[in-house]
């Protein structure tokens, strides 16, 4: 069994827990421990010769397939299939669509593929392999005919209600071996206690496993807690649609929180939480609240346009539950990131910029997190009728991490950049729009500034990012100019790159720019390079914009508004302990709005001392920018407080 895990360099190698589940239940028959031997799952990206050797000649290779790692699965299967002709190679996995016949088209040493959930389906597949040596017609798989070559689908097999039945493949010990593999070095592993979503939204692909509900027994989920706990795995993916929705949430949360305050493990939970958040789901997520997996609560918005709602059915996830949660959040000082979705169906230059400043301006301490639309292939969104039905266009980057990456690993992406509602220019300055976002919100490079123009000044968001983005265009020699360039000519690669088969030098630069995500944190990093410089061209454009929006900003408060983006923004920097003179009681003022009170601005001297405990190397920096968990944790500017209260301050320190 093959089951790759995703290619990136600085995340963990996950172990394979889809092919081991299925490995699990099939093994529970006689007939099946009788009949197959099993040889261990290959998982890890070494180089793609020793896979081939890995691999071998068997007499069934079964490749659990995604996004991740389709391209280089059907590189192995092709070679595999050379070497062996009479390997049966079947496909499972989200990848491969149901009921669609063009993988096997496209590629000929595919003989099945194994669509839906594959314990079942898998089982029956390997007793027909024992009794006739070939694939035949079964609930669940679409073949090629080893009769006459034809392509045969057959209906797609239901949804058993039960899991009880079904072994965890840590309790059987099926996922021993991969750990010890990987030997010592970081691992990830899945942790499900249940299947389904009652959601379909149409650019996700988690509904396709259908709406009706099914819960694993609560005790094998404490058992998976405790192996991956005592194993000391550093990262768990939770494999749950909406985590915090079922009742019993609370207690796996409550025992996720007591496996870390024994072992130490796990240290990061990466979950999707319930889409209709409410209270409940923060008070199922509290037990988290003393480790370091809880790193904020995910209010997943994806779009404030009703029409793009309407577009990719999400009618039935209410706003106002978020806003409710937001509220409360910010009442009880949890930490939220809003997740958005660039490039739905429905969605218009303009109802995006207004629904991307909806969180900043609702909790000015909270994150945003843009995603671009990914087409998915077994999602609804990436049917021939909703292609032509949105007017879809799309662009393909290839994921190569590293230029000598061999390219037979190299997978492709297809993005959507251009609908119906948002032309192709429409979506390339919503890039732009998003970066600079992105840029001085969520990495908090000018949020004493944005605190200003917004939550003191009262000037409305979108009119202030798209003041700053029109005097950017205007000056690439400066240093934020010159960063919106380089997201520019990113943008306009990107959108060059339409053929999915395309596959790049070791020389060529990718444009990752064109994610306004990405193009953020390569920014942040450079600019911290030059912080002093940074600080004076983000306080001069705040004040060439409030005096463009006909609010001008006083001299004074201006300047002081340098003091602080200079001193208090992070960077890398040797620690220090500094008193600052300044003209206004700015500080005060902007810690109210932060806070959603209103203080007047006075004009005086007065004294704030800003400390930065330890040195921040570049590296420690860079790691902060590139937190794997993409929320933008510990980037919040150096707190200032007024001289007199240098006592708590320093008690608050310690």
């Amino acid at each position: 069994m093959v089951d790759i895990s995703s290619p990136h360099v600085n995340s963990p190698t996950t172990l394979p827990y889809a092919t081991s589940s299925i490995r699990a239940y099939v093994e529970t028959f006689a007939d099946i421990r009788d009949s197959f031997t099993f040889a261990p799952t290959i998982f890890v990206r070494e180089d793609f010769d020793t896979l081939v050797d890995r691999a071998g000649r068997p007499d069934l290779l079964a490749l659990s397939c995604y996004v991740w790692n389709f391209n280089t699965s059907m590189a192995l299967a092709t070679e595999v299939k050379r070497r062996s002709p009479k390997t049966i190679v079947v496909l499972g996995g989200p990848h491969p669509k149901y009921g669609d016949d063009t993988v096997l088209a496209a590629y000929p040493a595919v003989d099945g593929i194994v669509q839906g959930e594959g314990e079942a389906a898998f089982l029956d597949l390997l007793r027909m392999i024992a009794a006739d040596g070939q694939l035949g017609p079964i609930d669940g798989l679409t073949f090629r005919d080893p009769r006459d070559g034809s392509f045969r689908v057959s209906q797609q097999r239901g949804r058993p209600g039960d899991l009880s039945t079904r072994p965890s493949p840590y309790g059987v010990g099926l996922m021993d071996g991969p750990l010890a593999e990987l030997n010592g070095r970081p691992a990830a592993a899945l942790l499900e206690s249940n299947r389904g979503c009652p959601f379909q939204c149409t650019f996700c692909d988690w509904g396709s496993l259908g709406s009706k509900m099914a819960e694993f027994p609560i005790e094998r989920v404490f058992a998976d807690i405790d192996w991956i706990s005592s194993n000391g795995i550093h990262t768990v993916w939770s494999a749950d649609s909406n985590f915090g929705m079922r009742k019993r949430d609370k207690e796996i949360a409550a025992y996720l929180a007591d496996a870390y305050h024994r072992n130490g493990y796990p240290r990061r939970l990466v979950a999707s939480t319930s889409k209709n958040s409410s209270r409940a789901v923060l008070d199922a997520l509290r037990p988290l609240a003393q480790t370091p997996m809880f790193r904020g609560l995910t209010l997943s918005f994806q779009t404030h346009s009703e029409a793009a709602l309407r577009d990719v059915k999400r009618q039935n996830i209410k706003h106002s539950a978020y806003y409710e949660m937001f509220d409360h959040a910010r009442a009880t000082g949890t930490r939220t990131y809003t997740e958005m979705i660039l490039g739905l169906p429905g969605e218009t230059l303009a109802s995006f910029k207004e629904g991307l400043v909806v969180s900043i301006d609702r909790n000015p301490h909270s994150s945003v997190i843009v995603y671009r639309c990914s087409v998915l292939p077994n999602a609804e969104l990436a049917s021939a009728a909703d292609r032509a039905r949105f007017g879809l266009s799309t662009a393909w980057l290839p994921d190569r991490e590293s230029p000598d990456l061999d390219p037979r690993f190299i997978e492709s992406h297809e993005i959507v950049v251009g609908t119906n509602a948002m032309p192709e220019p429409d979506w390339g300055e919503a890039v732009e729009y998003a970066w600079l976002v992105l840029l001085l919100h969520s990495l908090r490079l000018g949020h004493p500034a944005l605190l200003l123009l917004r939550h003191v000044m009262g000037l409305d968001y979108v009119a202030v990012f798209d003041g700053m983005l029109r005097i950017l265009r205007q000056r690439p020699d400066r240093l934020l100019g010159a960063q919106l360039q380089y997201t520019q000519r990113a943008i306009a690669q990107f959108l060059k790159l339409r053929d999915p088969a395309y596959r790049p030098s070791p020389s060529e630069n990718l444009p990752w720019r064109a994610d306004p995500d990405a193009s953020a944190r390569i920014s942040r990093v450079k600019l911290a390079e030059f912080s002093d410089q940074c600080a004076a061209e983000l306080t001069m454009l705040s004040f060439a914009v409030a005096k463009t929006l006909g609010h001008p900003i006083d001299v004074a408060v201006r300047d002081d508004l340098f003091l602080i983006l200079q001193h208090t923004t992070l960077r890398p920097v040797q620690a220090f302990d500094h008193v600052l003179e300044f003209k206004t009681n700015l500080p005060d003022v902007l810690d109210a709005a932060g806070a959603g009170r209103s203080v007047a601005i006075k004009h005086g001297p007065t004294r704030y001392r800003v400390t930065c405990s330890e040195d921040i190397s570049s590296d420690a920096f860079q790691d902060r920018i590139k937190d794997n968990s993409e929320l933008c944790i510990g980037l919040d500017p150096f707190p200032l407080h007024a001289e007199g209260e240098r006592a708590w301050a320093e008690a608050q320190l310690a």
